[in-house]
């Protein structure tokens, strides 16, 4: 089968900082789908050109495209002139799978994949190859009859037993962290956590599963064959096995693989921890991003945390005292939240000195607990200003206008802090600032 894999235009929050990584989940559906002998492309119009209204779709029996909540309205345009070319449409991503019943209901594609994509996607193109419209596959939604058919979606067991991701076109990419060209890649899937705010426990479950440390090394092993000195650990929960983590470091330091990397961790998966931080630290961890949220403990027990604000600087001077930086993120707009509240956590993320300070507006994404919390009160239509930078809700204390001046208040006062704006400059403050509303392809 000839398949297509689209990765839509982004325009978000690291873009605009000039960090754009591959599509990890499509590069893992495609080599699958090669291990069966399909033929595949894969599009990522994040540094590629895409002439949509003259693409020739017919090229293609299947068009696989992801799909998150802001990057929606792309998505269907692009399902649109798929389907009117009469090749098979799949949707997949946490929006899709979170949505799939309306989304088929409206018969915007022929096809949603649930949660992980690449044994379903695989199966499902199999499926279609031998013509079999109906397929019963865990992980598959479709319309049948007028009705939703869907089985429930199953997750990989063992990540070991998927090929790598398919790096074919990795030269588009112009990424650098710490001076070095950059990539990603992740360890393990799965989140035991349920922040309010986020729907990964949702999307990948909620038990973690973790690659094996001979697994990560043999990809790592490749990256710097491929000229990367820089890598960033996506996985939702890096720090949360601290023995793991000193082993990959270790096994890091043992195999030379000299790389400047950064992950993502919990501010409480770091203290009483330090032998980890040092083994990052030697393994080249040069930051972090951790997501202190709020300055106040009655907005973080809101957002279902389960942390308290006072161990910032702790965590903080731990990190100082290892030379690893980080790259602090809060979430303004809790329905608790009042200036007061908002200007504490502001005082809170210039008093901790990180490198790079990230603001965003909660916002109730589709398959999060916080969206069926406030589904109610959501008036935005537009998928697009689902961003984390509108406010999306009817809030008991702020409108739109008021929260959105609070917000870029609270980036100024930041940035044009005399240690920032030396360090990063106007220029920087500008373009993190800059909401692109550039959708049209």
């Amino acid at each position: 089968m000839r398949v297509l894999l689209i990765n839509p235009y982004s325009g978000g929050y690291y873009y605009r900082l000039g960090a754009v990584y591959p599509p990890l989940g499509l590069m893992y559906i495609s080599s699958s789908l090669k291990r069966k002998g399909h033929s595949v492309a894969l599009i990522d119009m994040n540094v590629e050109k895409f002439d949509l209204e003259r693409f020739n779709f017919r090229d293609y029996d299947v068009v696989g495209i992801s799909a998150d909540t802001v990057r929606f309205p792309v998505v269907e345009r692009i399902a649109e002139k798929a389907k009117a070319q009469n090749v098979t449409v799949v949707m997949g991503g946490p929006h899709t799978t979170a949505c799939y019943h309306e989304i088929l209901q409206k018969g915007l594609c022929d096809y949603v994949v649930l949660g992980e994509g690449e044994r379903a996607f695989s199966d499902l193109v199999e499926s279609i190859a031998s013509s079999e419209k109906y397929p019963l596959i865990p992980g598959v939604a479709y319309m049948k009859d007028g009705e939703v058919i869907a089985l429930p979606s199953r997750f990989l067991e063992n990540l070991d037993d998927l090929p790598f991701p398919d790096r074919e076109k990795v030269h588009l990419y112009r990424t650098k962290f710490a001076g070095e060209r950059a990539t990603s890649l992740i360890t393990s899937r799965g989140c035991p956590f349920n922040c309010e705010f986020c729907s990964a426990s949702q999307f990948m479950g909620r038990r973690i599963r973790w690659r094996s440390i001979e697994n990560v090394i043999d990809e790592l092993k490749i990256l710097k064959k491929l000229g990367y000195g820089s890598v960033i650990f996506f996985d939702d929960n890096f720090m949360i096995n601290p023995k793991r983590v000193v082993n990959l470091c270790e096994e890091m330091m043992r195999k030379d693989l000299r790389f400047k990397w950064w992950a993502f961790s919990r501010a409480d998966e770091l203290l009483g921890r330090e032998d980890m931080v040092e083994a990052m630290s030697k393994a080249g961890c040069r930051m972090l991003f951790i997501g202190f949220e709020s300055a106040n403990d009655e907005v973080l027990e809101e957002y279902g945390k389960n942390l308290k604000s006072d161990i910032a600087f702790d965590v903080m001077n731990l990190l100082k005292k290892y030379k690893i930086d980080v790259f602090a993120s809060f979430v303004i707009g809790a329905l608790k939240d009042t200036r007061k509240t908002i200007e504490k956590t502001v005082k809170l993320a210039k008093k901790l000195k990180a490198s790079i300070v990230q603001f965003s507006i909660l916002t109730p994404y589709p398959g999060t607990v916080l969206f069926e919390k406030l589904k109610h009160l959501i008036f935005e239509k537009d998928w697009r200003k689902f961003d984390g930078t509108h406010l999306v809700f009817k809030h008991p204390n702020f409108s739109p206008k008021e929260l959105r001046r609070l917000f870029i208040k609270a980036y100024y006062a930041v940035y044009t802090s005399p240690r920032l704006i030396f360090r990063r400059g106007i220029p920087f403050l500008v373009r993190l600032l800059s909401h692109r509303e550039a959708y049209s392809l």
